[in-house]
């Protein structure tokens, strides 16, 4: 359960709630995280806004949403991230991630996948797994040999 702010916490932390939106055609080199969640998945993100722009001690969270449609949440600097059904869990995650002072998030636009560990919904993690597994394309039937005759058995005598 989350308390409300009162007026000195909002004078103390006024970039709470500071939230940016980026078309994620820029890239930045891979962080390295504990496990990844995708093999062979690459995540582009965006570069952190410019200091004068976002605080470097502003924590930055990437929300946007997957391949099948879940809602990823990914720190900037790769430590944590989720996976969610929900676009306000997603939301909740990242401002739990950054307590007490706050955080900044960025929608993106782009798909991306979780390329960290993830600390989200187990429940959206295991359906984006079970998709995965179900549309995973399948391998080519064997080829069949046209007018080749079946081999003759020989009774012994």
């Amino acid at each position: 359960m989350t308390k409300p702010m009162m007026l000195s916490d909002r004078a103390r932390f006024p970039t709470q709630g500071v939230s940016l939106v980026a078309d994620g055609d820029e890239t930045r080199p891979k962080a390295t995280g504990p496990a990844r969640a995708v093999t062979g998945a690459t995540a582009k993100f965006p570069r952190r806004p410019d200091p004068r722009v976002l605080s470097a001690s502003i924590p930055l969270f990437f929300i946007g949403r997957n391949k099948y449609g879940f809602w990823v949440v990914r720190a900037a600097e790769g430590r944590t991230g989720g996976i969610f059904l929900l676009k306000r869990s997603a939301l909740r995650f990242a401002a739990k991630n950054s307590v007490p002072a706050g955080c900044a998030t960025m929608f993106l636009s782009d798909r991306f996948e979780l390329d960290v560990e993830n600390r989200g919904s187990m429940l959206a993690a295991g359906l984006d797994v079970m998709i995965r597994i179900i549309t995973a394309p399948t391998p080519p039937p064997a080829p069949v040999i046209a007018g080749r005759k079946p081999p003759r058995h020989r009774r012994a005598a």
